[in-house]
């Protein structure tokens, strides 16, 4: 017995990546930090919270769309592919500098009379360097490179397990006496020599998508491939291999947080093994539901497999809008923030009215993302 998979596409992959790319968008649109739900803020060190599975999930996924681009590309020789995949991940890099460049570009365009350097200072001086859309391009290169190098399933599996054990290592050796130290850990040590300090996020000593974290989070991604390929199978038997992948690594998290703190920041192992499974039962579960009854699912979860089909872009489009309502000003403060105030502040209670608020945000942009798609529009890069 075969379940129906379409080779070429999984729609529940579409599903899923729309899933991680509006949660994404959620956590950047909370007007208030301070008064949010707090599933809907990263945590500050250790922990994990609904906001935390956001960029994760959208590395996942693109483990899983690796898996369906590499079968499909599994004949050209190395310097072809290659050539692919360093050009789509250079330009993935130069989208995320762009990313970077919107605040301080806005300000000098909108806000002029507010900075005293030229925008080329402000950008030599304290310009980012890394980033969300940074990360993913190295972690895609890296990925797809291991992930045509590595055959079998099994082989992916241990991989992973090998980058976080390399990663593990790293901050146990730097400081044996407080690996995970906020004030001082490997990750921030690194963060100090590249980019350094004045380039790093916010200004700070650490950047949470410095390099260091790349070498954990290629295993977020590699784990992702390997749950791709075994929706790619299409039978029972690869469900039920990927139902016991997710429920192992889940165990393996526990073990593992006996020695590793669970941390975003950080990227430590027990945060992959744990968002990871529970990824896998997740990307089960769609495929399931799609496999079973396949217009109910459609019907149902239409909204996000159009934000899944431009991510990239209504990632950077809902970022620049973001960034220019929090700049521009308002009679009593940022204009963003009056917004919520204007629309559903106070309904059923300020944390619940953010909740709300995030999701209004989102529907504003499904009708651009229902646009592209019924135009049959895919910004691909």
């Amino acid at each position: 017995m075969r379940i129906k998979v379409k080779k070429e596409r999984l729609e529940s992959l579409d599903v899923f990546r729309g899933l991680a790319i509006v949660c994404m968008i959620m956590v950047d649109a909370v007007p208030d930090f301070e008064q949010a739900p707090p599933l809907m803020l990263h945590t500050q060190w250790q922990g994990i919270s609904f906001a935390d599975m956001a960029f994760p999930g959208f590395v996942f996924a693109m483990g899983a769309a690796a898996a369906i681009w590499l079968q499909k590309h599994e004949q050209e020789w190395w310097p072809e592919m290659l050539g692919k995949v360093m050009k789509r991940a250079g330009i993935l890099f130069l989208l995320g500098i762009l990313y970077n460049v919107m605040p301080m570009l806005f300000q000098h365009i909108f806000l002029p009379g507010s900075v005293t350097v030229s925008l080329w200072s402000d950008l030599w001086g304290q310009g980012r360097l890394f980033g969300v859309l940074q990360r993913l391009a190295m972690v895609y290169a890296l990925g797809i490179v291991l992930g045509r190098i590595l055959h079998t399933k099994i082989d992916l599996l241990m991989a992973s397990l090998f980058l976080l054990l390399v990663s593990s290592v790293g901050f146990h050796c730097f400081s044996p006496d407080a690996p995970f130290a906020q004030a001082d850990n490997i990750s921030s040590a690194v963060d100090q020599v590249v980019p350094g300090a004045a380039h790093c996020y916010m200004g700070a000593a650490f950047d949470p998508e410095g390099l260091y974290g790349t070498i954990a989070c290629t295993a977020s991604m590699l784990l992702g491939m390997l749950a791709g390929r075994l929706l790619l199978e299409g039978t029972p038997e690869s469900f039920l291999q990927l139902l016991s992948y997710g429920l192992v690594l889940a165990g393996g998290g526990v073990v593992w947080n006996q020695f590793d703190i669970v941390s975003k920041p950080l990227w430590t192992a027990p945060y992959v093994l744990f968002t990871s499974s529970a990824f896998m039962l997740l990307a089960l579960l769609l495929q399931g539901l799609f496999s079973l009854m396949p217009r109910v699912a459609s019907f149902f979860f239409h909204p996000f497999r159009v934000f899944g089909m431009n991510p990239i872009l209504l990632y950077m489009l809902t970022g620049a809008a973001l960034t220019l309502l929090w700049l521009l000003p308002s009679p009593e403060a940022a204009l963003f923030p009056q917004l919520w105030g204007l629309t559903t502040k106070g309904i059923g209670g300020i944390p619940f009215s953010i909740f709300l608020f995030t999701v209004l945000w989102c529907a504003c942009w499904w009708g651009l993302a229902e646009y592209l798609y019924r135009r049959r529009i895919f910004i691909k890069i």
